[in-house]
Formats: C-alpha cells, sequence, structure tokens
C-alpha cells in the first residue's frame, strides 16, 4: 500500500510548482498595478503549502522503492523537504509579515529552491544530463557506414535498448536494479534475475518482457510509453537466440537476410545524401505551367525545394515533355516513369537532373542502352528495374553511381551469377531479386495459400476460395482434416461445403519448395441455445459482449483484444447450454485463440457432459490436444469433440486450459489464458 501511495507523487508534485509560480506572479502583478490581487497571493500559497507537503510525504514513500542513483535522490529529497518548510514559512509569513522587507527575498529563495528541485527530480527520471547535456537523436536513427561490419551489440542492438528502455534502466533510475546502458550492466542483471541469459535465450527476462500483452503489469516499456517496433523485435529475438553476440559484427553473426534488408534500408533512411543541399525552391507559377502541359509535379513537401514528377502508366510521354524539365532537372529528386512508354531516348533526359534520389523504371521498355545515361547521377540511392530488359552488362554500369542503396531486379534479363558478382563487389547494396526475399531466411518457397470466405460458421452451405497468388501454381486440398500432398485433390473452382470440416490446403509448383499447410475449420451450426452460464466469469477485461457472446455464431477474429473473446487466466472455461428442449447432440466445437507470447494457449482438452434436467450430469465425450512446445503465431482454431448420438437438454463443455505457461515458455509456471470466442452444439 505505501508503494501504490509513493507512486502518487508524479500526480501530485505538479501541483505546489504551478501554486508557488501563480502565487509568486501574482505578488509581483500586485506591487505594481493590482493591489486587490493580494488577497489571491495568498490563497495561493495555502494550496501550495498542503500540495507540497503532500508531494514531499509521497515522494519519501516513493523514495523507499529503491533503484535510484543515491546522489541525484538525496539532493532531490532534501530540496523537496526544504522547498515544504520555505512553503509553510511563506504561508505564514505572508498571513502576518507581508510587508517586512524579508518577505519577497524569502519567496524568492522558495521559488529558486523549487526550481533546483525539479531539475533533480527530472534528472532521477530522465539522467543526469537531462537539462544541460547535449541534445540527442534517436539512436536507432544514427547511419552506420556499413551495416556488415557494424557491431552488432555497439552499433545495432545497444542504440535499442537506450532508446526504448533507457529511460528508466540508467545508472539514474535503476528500476527493478537493471541498467541497459552497457554491455556489463546487461549480463548483471537486476532484482528479478537474468535479463538476458545467452545459455538458455528464452528464459532472458529482456525477452519475455517485450513480448507480453501491453496490459501485463511486466510488460516493458511499459505501457504509454513508445513501443519496440516489430523490426525491433525481431532483432532482440535473434540476437539473443543467437547466444547474444557481443564482440562479432553483422556479418561475423550471420544476420539473417531479410532481417539485415530491414536495417539496412532503415539506417540508409537515417541519413539522405540530400541532407544539407541548397536549393532554391521553385516558383508555383512554374509549376502550374508544367502541369498546364500534362506533367505531374509537384514538391515534395510544403516549402520543399525538392521535386517529384510522375509519370506512372501514362502510355503518351514524350521526349518533348522531358525536355521541359530541363529547367528545374536540379529540383528534381524523384522521378516515377513505372508502366510508362519511356524508352532508352527519352531516358537521357535524367543527366539534366543532377539530384535525382530515387528512379522508377518497372515495367518500361529500359535496356543496357538507357542504363548507360544514369552515370552521372551521383544523389541516386533507389533504382527499380522489375521487368525490364536489363542485363548484367547493365548491372555492371550501376557500379559507378556511390549513393545507390536499393535495387529492384525481379524479372529482369539480370542472371543469377551478374547479381551475385555485384552483391560481393557492393555488399551493402540491398538487391530486391523477388520471391527469394519473402522468406525470413532467404529460402526460395511458396507461400501459403489464402482460404477465403465469407464465414465459419455457416447453417446450409458456404463457399470457399483458394488463391495461390501465384501464376502457374496448383492448389491441392483436403476437406477431411488430413494434410494434403500433391495426390490430393487439385482447386479449379470454389468449394461447397456442407458439412463441418476442417479445410487444409498447399501451394505446389515443380521445382519449388511446397508451400506450408494453410488450414481453416468450418463448422455447420446444429442448434441455437436457448441460454448460456458459466460456472466462473471471465477476466473483465475479456468479457465480450455478455455470455451470449459465446452462442451469437459470430467468431472473435484475428486479435485476442477485439472484444468477441471471452478469457480465462489459471482456469477453466466452463459453461452449460440450455438448448432449450430434449434434442439429439452428437458433437460440440469450442473456437479458441493461441498467442503464446501473450500467456495464451489451446486447450489441452475439451469435455462434453449432457442432462435432461440440468442437474444431473453424464460425461459423452472427452477429447485431449497437443501443447504447444515452443512459440507459436497468434491465431485462431476451432476445437471438436464428436460423440454418440445421445438425447439431452443441457450440454456442459469443459474447455481445458493448460493453467499454466509450460517448462519451455520465458515465464513458466506462470497462469496462463484460455481465450474462447463461441461454442457450438450439433
Amino acid at each position: 500500500m505505501l508503494q501504490v501511495l509513493g507512486r502518487l507523487h508524479i500526480l501530485v508534485l505538479h501541483l505546489p510548482i504551478g501554486f508557488l509560480i501563480l502565487a509568486f506572479l501574482m505578488e509581483l502583478t500586485a506591487r505594481r498595478s493590482a493591489p486587490a490581487l493580494r488577497p489571491a497571493v495568498g490563497f495561493s500559497l495555502f494550496l501550495s503549502m498542503v500540495s507540497a507537503v503532500a508531494a514531499a510525504a509521497l515522494g519519501y514513500l516513493l523514495s523507499l522503492d529503491g533503484g535510484y542513483d543515491e546522489e541525484l535522490l538525496n539532493w532531490h529529497k532534501w530540496l523537496g523537504f526544504a522547498t515544504t518548510g520555505l512553503s509553510v514559512a511563506l504561508y505564514f509569513f505572508h498571513k502576518k509579515k507581508a510587508e517586512s522587507a524579508f518577505y519577497l527575498p524569502l519567496f524568492i529563495a522558495t521559488t529558486l529552491v523549487l526550481a533546483a528541485t525539479g531539475h533533480y527530480g527530472g534528472s532521477l527520471t530522465h539522467g543526469a544530463d537531462y537539462l544541460f547535456g547535449e541534445e540527442k537523436s534517436d539512436a536507432t536513427a544514427v547511419p552506420i557506414a556499413s551495416l556488415d561490419s557494424a557491431q552488432v551489440f555497439e552499433q545495432v542492438v545497444l542504440p535499442v535498448l537506450k532508446t526504448k528502455c533507457g529511460n528508466c534502466h540508467n545508472p539514474s533510475k535503476r528500476k527493478g536494479g537493471l541498467v541497459v546502458m552497457t554491455k556489463e550492466d546487461l549480463l548483471k542483471g537486476g532484482k528479478n534475475g537474468l535479463a538476458i541469459n545467452p545459455d538458455q535465450p528464452d528464459s532472458s527476462l529482456l525477452l519475455s518482457a517485450v513480448h507480453l500483452p501491453l496490459e501485463a503489469k511486466k510488460h516493458m516499456p511499459p505501457k504509454g510509453k513508445t513501443q519496440l517496433t516489430d523490426t525491433e523485435k525481431q532483432l532482440l529475438d535473434w540476437w539473443l537466440k543467437a547466444g547474444a553476440p557481443f564482440d562479432k559484427t553483422v556479418a561475423a553473426a550471420a544476420m539473417p537476410a531479410a532481417l539485415r534488408s530491414i536495417l539496412l534500408t532503415k539506417n540508409q533512411a537515417a541519413s539522405s545524401p540530400l541532407d544539407g543541399l541548397k536549393l532554391d525552391p521553385v516558383s508555383e507559377t512554374t509549376l502550374k505551367k508544367l502541369r498546364s502541359e500534362g506533367i505531374q509535379v509537384f514538391p515534395l513537401a510544403t516549402g520543399s525545394p525538392f521535386l517529384q514528377v510522375l509519370f506512372q502508366g501514362k502510355k503518351d510521354v514524350t521526349a518533348q515533355q522531358l525536355g521541359k524539365l530541363q529547367s528545374i532537372g536540379k529540383n528534381i529528386v524523384q522521378l516515377n516513369l513505372s508502366s510508362s512508354n519511356v524508352d532508352d531516348a527519352m531516358l537521357a533526359a535524367v543527366k539534366e537532373m543532377p539530384h535525382l534520389n530515387r528512379l522508377y523504371l518497372e515495367r518500361t521498355a529500359i535496356t543496357d542502352k538507357g542504363i548507360a545515361n544514369l552515370a552521372g547521377l551521383q544523389y541516386l540511392e533507389y533504382l527499380n528495374l522489375y521487368q525490364t530488359k536489363v542485363t548484367d552488362a547493365g548491372l555492371a554500369e550501376l557500379q559507378s553511381l556511390p549513393k545507390l542503396r536499393s535495387l529492384y531486379l525481379w524479372q529482369s534479363g539480370v542472371s543469377p551469377d551478374g547479381v551475385a558478382k555485384f552483391a560481393s563487389q557492393k555488399p551493402d547494396i540491398f538487391i530486391d531479386k523477388g520471391i527469394e526475399n519473402d522468406s525470413m531466411f532467404g529460402e526460395v518457397a511458396l507461400k501459403a495459400p489464402r482460404i477465403n470466405a465469407s464465414t465459419e460458421l455457416f447453417a446450409d452451405t458456404v463457399q470457399v476460395a483458394l488463391e495461390a497468388g501465384f501464376a502457374k501454381v496448383k492448389i491441392h486440398f483436403t476437406t477431411d482434416g488430413k494434410a494434403p500432398d500433391s495426390t490430393s485433390a487439385v482447386y479449379t473452382e470454389p468449394i461447397l461445403l456442407s458439412t463441418s470440416g476442417e479445410l487444409k490446403a498447399i501451394a505446389y509448383l515443380e521445382g519449388w519448395m511446397t508451400s506450408p499447410v494453410a488450414s481453416k475449420s468450418f463448422v455447420k451450426v446444429g442448434y441455437q441455445p436457448a441460454s448460456i452460464s458459466l460456472a466462473k466469469p471471465p477476466d473483465p477485461r475479456y468479457k465480450g459482449n455478455g455470455e451470449k457472446t459465446l452462442i451469437d455464431f459470430q467468431r472473435g477474429g484475428d486479435s485476442f483484444r477485439s472484444g468477441k473473446w471471452f478469457g480465462w487466466q489459471g482456469h477453466n472455461c466452463v459453461a452449460t447450454l440450455d438448448l432449450g428442449k430434449v434434442t439429439s447432440v452428437s458433437q460440440v466445437t469450442a473456437g479458441c485463440f493461441e498467442d503464446t507470447g501473450g500467456w495464451i494457449f489451446f486447450p489441452k482438452g475439451i469435455r462434453i457432459s449432457t442432462s435432461m434436467d440440468g442437474k444431473s450430469f453424464k460425461k459423452v465425450g472427452e477429447k485431449t490436444f497437443p501443447v504447444a512446445d515452443g512459440p507459436t503465431k497468434p491465431g485462431s482454431k476451432m476445437f471438436t469433440e464428436s460423440f454418440a448420438s445421445s438425447q439431452a437438454r443441457y450440454v456442459k463443455v469443459e474447455v481445458l486450459s493448460v493453467l499454466k505457461n509450460p517448462k519451455w515458455h520465458p515465464n513458466k509456471g506462470e497462469p496462463c489464458w484460455i481465450f474462447v470466442d463461441e461454442i457450438l452444439v450439433e
């Protein structure tokens, strides 16, 4: 309770600051031109005194939590006590001796001590150099000269930790006794144990904290603070599971290609060769004249001298139009000619655009001859040659471009050997070769088919369409829950389902790796229960729209925060359905959700009991399901148990939770969640 009260210090501390400064300003105004304000000064001083006493008391309780720099804490604490004492003295001095020669100096002294108290308080929470230190930019935005030669920890991982965790875990504010500013700090850990464990990365507190649900008490950074991006989470996951290398370079640590590409792109975005380039803006009159002639030209941003020119999709571009850009050529930094009729001869116009930074040539007739026109573009960073006839010879021409960082070559005339040779000579350039970059680890694998249907719950029939998203790919599918292979039925038209079942599909193409299996359960709704009752109510945060949410024939969606899921932590879901009349039942299905990073697991089993009177129940079916033996992607699934047909009015469904996080989980033994969105009876 004392800890909770202490944390109220953050809410109260601003009150004495505001009241005292208000009183000081009114005092000065009263002395010069508005003596009628004098009574209000006393009232404001009274409020300042009371709130200062409260802030000091609560601040003292907060200091007992520990985790703060001792020197800064002592300065802040004793100056806070001094401010409180001076506030009390000032109030009574104003009340009885406002005309005394000591009154105004006392007022000024109290205000100065208050300022010093606030300074040390800010240093406690934001670092000792918060006020007078040098301004620091986002650590993750600092460009790296060469990503492959960069130190994984010092230049890639540590900036993320400093930016997203450093406010609470620095030498001045050691929340939980943990500091994340150096290698030694991380290895030392905090009060709750090791922040990182290279030998058992999944048990690292750092890893579990960032993957907890946002609402969880131990989630880091806390709710309300700037959260880690998905890329930053991927980076920490990889670094820890790679053994937390501290002294290796990115290349030596064998960072996955896709993650490296993302970081490379972000690193390049942090610093542009256009930074510092001084150009006069083009007049709006000139731009309007060009637009009236069919040339779409616009500033990159309001007031920016940099221009973008858009011709994408136009099949009537002329050399004369491109020639008219010569007058504004030095201001053009983006030129989009994608899917246009531009050819090698017309591309000569880019020679008059010395500051061109991004050039889009995808789906054009450009060849190696046209690429020769790019030789002088010293600022070019991005070039898209997708579906062009550029070959290895044209690719070799690009080696002279000093700032080139992103190159797109899919379905061009460039050979794999040509790409490999170019990449070896220009290792810092991200080269997109198409399908190879779709996999996290660079494997050439087909993506799982998409299963599209208007609903997963149906009364009569439901039509299901499958999409592969890639030409010439065959889709093989099954509807009985068995894993499909190249001998399974081939998808040619939408599938019409009239019974419950699990549809599974794979994408197959000779010479490619077969896709992962896509699956989705479809349930034919048998009965609409009259009512439902729960043995234990769900967590108040996850209670859907009332108990009937479980029998409204609506799925909860792809997020457990959708408001359509029921959640229990450390307990089973036990529901009794009243069918309204005695009827024949033979199957029960429960829709569940899993997100192991959020402590949410699919059920380990389901137990079904039936009754005629709602009092005496007989077990008619029970089924167990495998429990995840490692991290899984978030998603939902339908769990079904069939049993011998029996007559019943009441059906009790027990969706059995794992109850506690498994041993492999970073927070093993903690109570886990079971989420249910629908219970169906057939």
